[in-house]
């Protein structure tokens, strides 16, 4: 009992650890972004600024359902969206600390919290992270059109390369696991396949198309914010515009060293459309970033007060 008590006090305080971290990794940004003030100052910039920083701070929040949906189905536990949306978002401000993987390893809090394998955790995390990158891409595909050609000849050599070089790992890893946990792997496999036989499979596939709709609602406040920033590009221009931002966020995320895309979307978003609108790119790009962080920061904020409500209430288990 003191063993168990002492590894989730040590949890804990892991955890409060990653936070400040994180917070100083997330001044520290906003401090490199060299911020003009003048050029926020429009009534035009500052709706679609208040626009994203609601939609994204609200998105997040919500976010938590799929990967909650995948833990419920290979857990085979039934987790309240009350103890695991404070984990998702307290894990998400995590991205701002280098490395851009503390995220994904601070949702394993819920492991400890509901007494669940970690490795549970983990596999749902891991179909969280593909089906949140496969419905990106479909959606930027669809709004990017025939130009979707031109940048995957510009960056599609470095994304089959990413690609390959994870697909290598993996293969290893898979490798070195059914090598050393061969038995217990082959535990896991027989209990998963049991617990989705048992599942509710719409619950299942509401988190598999989940990120459609997340998707679809993000584009259409990115397009909002672009027509507001952009005035004067026609609605196709805005829908390659949306399309191209939301491709540069799956190059940035595959690519080693920019996380979230630093640097990586306005180059995408001006290859597409030259330099007709470099200077409202440039404002665009950087009125999103700063909204992000605020609603990152927002989420966090909300989910704490959330599970601190939700303890005072007596409501700490399942």
């Amino acid at each position: 009992m003191s063993k168990n008590f002492n590894a989730k006090k040590a949890v804990k305080l892991a955890g409060n650890a990653l936070v400040i971290l994180a917070l100083v990794f997330i001044v520290k940004k906003i401090a490199d972004m060299d911020i003009k003030m003048s050029d926020l100052s429009s009534p035009s910039v500052i709706s679609a600024f208040a626009l994203s920083t609601v939609m994204q701070a609200a998105l997040i929040i919500i976010a938590c359902f799929p990967w909650l949906m995948f833990t419920r189905s290979l857990s085979g536990v039934r987790i309240s969206y009350s103890a695991a949306m404070p984990v998702y978002t307290r894990s998400n401000i995590y991205k701002y600390i280098p490395g851009n993987v503390f995220q994904y390893v601070g949702r394993n809090q819920l492991a400890a919290d509901m007494k669940i394998s970690h490795v549970d955790v983990a596999c749902a995390t891991l179909l969280d992270i593909f089906f949140c990158v496969f419905w990106t891409g479909a959606v930027s595909v669809v709004l990017l059109g025939s130009r979707i050609a031109e940048l995957m000849r510009k960056y599609g050599r470095s994304i089959l390369l990413v690609g390959a070089a994870g697909a290598v790992l993996l293969i290893l890893l898979i490798a070195v696991i059914r090598l050393k946990f061969r038995d217990r792997i082959s535990g896991y496999i027989s209990r998963y396949a049991e617990s989705l036989k048992k599942c509710d499979k719409k619950q299942l596939l509401s988190g598999i198309f989940y990120y459609s709709v997340h998707n679809c609602v993000s584009a259409a406040m990115y397009f909002a914010c672009m027509a507001l920033i952009v005035p004067e590009a026609s609605a196709k221009e805005l829908a390659v515009l949306t399309g191209a931002f939301m491709f540069a966020w799956i190059i940035g995320f595959v690519t080693p060293g920019a996380p979230g895309g630093i640097g990586i979307r306005e180059g995408v978003m001006i290859f597409v459309s030259g330099e007709k609108y470099q200077d409202r790119i440039m404002l665009f790009v950087l009125t999103m970033r700063i909204a992000s962080v605020l609603a990152d920061i927002s989420a966090f904020a909300v989910g704490s007060m959330y599970s601190r409500l939700r303890t005072q209430t007596g409501q700490g288990g399942n």
